[in-house]
């Protein structure tokens, strides 16, 4: 008998990707994961907020979890026009691409769930790629609670996330279906560690207007003081990239389904 974790990886590891951002000189600025249902690619809405990029990378694997099953590099512009859905923090909280003429038609799509019978201690599957590695992962867990916002249910996860994961779909360990959309508590510390950023390039530029004013033996300290806040800019964005969520909260697919159709989007295949 195959394990329940193992026959969801089996079932659905096709069925999820990499979304790799990087900058005009090709270095990587942010992965997200995603996943196929219907004929779209779902993940984080965080693809509406980054300005810096140029290029993204979609990638599927094979059971291995990293050996590429199906591959397709875009511009930003044309990335940026194949997404159908509107950026909204308070709402949605996910984004929808299309996929249409990729080279994607044999990837599988996943179901998503309408939470009809879902309980707290649920047992529940996360598939998604990290950071600072290629690799596909699987997490266990349990649903831990329900949050409540806006007349809106999000499914607390019990298991652990760090960034990368953030797109990743929740999967109902009896059904294969998609129970939500992991990403929420990434996604506000994203914002919060943008307040952060935009405070040290303030700081970086009013020491640049001092530049040449002060001498201490020969040295000017502005560039010794700029020199450190690159350096702290530097490490703290490590130190978030690479810092543990000790939970995970996904949307409920409910609102998912609800915030499509009232968009007038179809998933074909779920029912």
């Amino acid at each position: 008998m195959v394990k329940p974790y193992a026959k969801v990886w089996v079932n659905c590891f096709q069925s999820v990707c990499s979304i790799r951002f990087f900058n005009g000189n090709d270095i990587e600025i942010i992965t997200l994961t995603g996943f196929k249902s219907g004929c779209y690619i779902f993940t984080n809405d965080l693809v509406n907020k980054l300005q810096k990029a140029e290029f993204v990378e979609i990638k599927f694997v094979r059971e291995d979890g990293y050996t590429t099953s199906a591959f397709e590099r875009l511009s930003m512009h044309d990335f940026t026009e194949r997404i159908i859905t509107t950026y909204d923090e308070e709402i949605t909280g996910f984004a929808v691409i299309s996929i249409t003429d990729l080279t994607f038609d044999s990837i599988p799509p996943l179901e998503l769930s309408k939470n009809r019978h879902l309980t707290i201690g649920n047992p529940v599957a996360a598939i998604g790629f990290q950071y600072d590695s290629p690799n596909l992962t699987i997490k266990s867990g349990i649903i831990s609670t329900f949050i409540y916002r806006d007349h809106k249910r999000y499914l607390q996860f019990d298991g652990s996330m760090i960034w990368g994961n953030s797109g990743s779909p929740l999967i109902d360990l009896s059904k294969g279906e998609v129970l939500g959309i992991l990403g929420y508590h990434l996604d506000r510390k994203y914002k919060s560690y943008e307040k952060m950023l935009d405070i040290s390039k303030n700081n970086i530029k009013m020491l640049e207007q001092a530049l040449g004013k002060f001498d201490v033996s020969g040295v000017d300290p502005i560039q010794v003081l700029i020199a450190w806040e690159r350096q702290i800019k530097q490490l703290s964005g490590e130190v978030y990239r690479a810092s543990f969520n000790g939970m995970g909260m996904a949307i409920d697919s409910k609102i998912m389904r609800n915030l499509l159709k009232s968009s007038g989007i179809e998933i074909f295949g779920n029912h």
